[in-house]
């Protein structure tokens, strides 16, 4: 009887020689790795050529360059669709911040955009690469001369939102907001500070819905309907401006007093916020520059100064004694209810 050979059995080393073959060809391909960052050219080539593409979209070629502002170029064209008017774009402050867009109306003497346009739209690329302007459109900025300076328009601030034909520039790298400037009076921006610039925008928007600029345009306060549906949105909603700037701010401490330098032109509106945000239990930020100042709610009320930043912690109480004794004009003031501390308006 011939017998069967005996299987043979793999050795060790032959079983981990399979073993590694099986390993190695069930081994996970490895992710690929990501694209490198762009380069700051790459980045200004395509926001430049998507710019262009939207010029063409919304004006087609009858364009004309105004001006270079601080290293952005202001383009504006007449768009005679609807109602005509003047249309200014920045181009150049991207990556750095938002672009910058400005509607105006189109008057039957003008042959060009008016020249307090070209001013405003300068000083807001100013307040922007200066820091004073965010891609946020929760914000509202006052100007000192007015929109207009020499004129007798009532517009004396600034809110902004998304342009409406055109709220982004999107790039395969990015998305670049582009804001569009809407003057205000200085009675709605005091209402926009306690209340919302987008609620503004709203209001305004359901007239407009472009928000063309007209410098003689009257205060939607004047009418009773709006004040009273605004003033009741104020007082139910209070301020969403969680940010504030100013030319000056500034905190210092010297032995056990802590010292707060203001520039007049954020007085009205730190008011305005000291009711719209803390009396509705709201922090908010005072900003210029590199120095930030923190408002808070807070029982007791102090002003703690620590590693060069001023934090205001406030009861209602010290909120409403800040608001009934500031004043826009220079000067010292000192308060009860914050002992050791001073505001000096500047």
């Amino acid at each position: 009887m011939t017998r069967a050979a005996p299987k043979k059995v793999p050795g060790r080393a032959t079983v981990r020689r399979v073993t590694a073959r099986k390993q190695k060809i069930a081994a996970p391909t490895p992710p690929a790795l990501p694209p490198p960052p762009p380069t700051e050219e790459e980045r200004r080539a395509a926001l430049t050529g998507i710019s262009e593409g939207v010029r063409q979209r919304l004006w087609g070629s009858a364009s004309t360059v105004l001006g270079t502002v601080e290293g952005a170029t202001i383009r504006c064209a007449l768009v005679t669709r609807g109602r005509p008017h003047w249309h200014l774009l920045t181009e150049g402050l991207a990556p750095r911040g938002p672009e910058l867009s400005l509607r105006v109306q189109k008057e039957k003497e003008d042959l060009g955009a008016p020249a307090w346009a070209l001013a405003l739209i300068s000083t807001l690329i100013s307040r922007a690469n200066a820091g004073q302007l965010s891609a946020d459109t929760n914000q509202v900025m006052l100007l000192a001369q007015g929109v207009a300076p020499g004129t007798d328009s009532e517009l004396f601030g600034v809110v902004f939102t998304a342009d409406p034909e055109v709220p982004a520039l999107v790039t395969p790298h990015e998305r670049v907001p582009v804001l569009l400037a809407v003057p205000v009076t200085r009675d709605e921006a005091r209402a926009v500070r306690e209340w919302s610039p987008t609620g503004l925008v709203e209001v305004l928007g359901k007239v407009d819905p472009l928000l063309i600029t007209l410098l003689d345009r009257a205060s939607l306060l004047q009418s009773p309907r709006a004040r009273i549906l605004i003033e009741q949105r104020m007082e139910k909603e209070g301020s969403s401006l969680s940010t504030m700037t100013a030319a000056t701010s500034q905190a210092s401490k010297t032995g056990e007093v802590v010292t707060w330098r203001l520039s007049v032109d954020a007085v009205d509106t730190l008011c305005s916020l000291l009711k719209g945000r803390i009396g509705h239990q709201r922090a908010f930020s005072v900003v210029s520059g590199a120095s930030r100042v923190e408002v808070v709610n807070g029982d007791p009320s102090s002003a703690e100064f620590k590693k060069r930043q001023l934090t205001l912690h406030l009861t209602l109480v010290a909120a409403r004694q800040l608001r009934s004794l500031l004043r826009s004009k220079p000067g010292s003031y000192t308060f009860d209810q914050l002992p050791n501390f001073a505001l000096t308006v500047v």
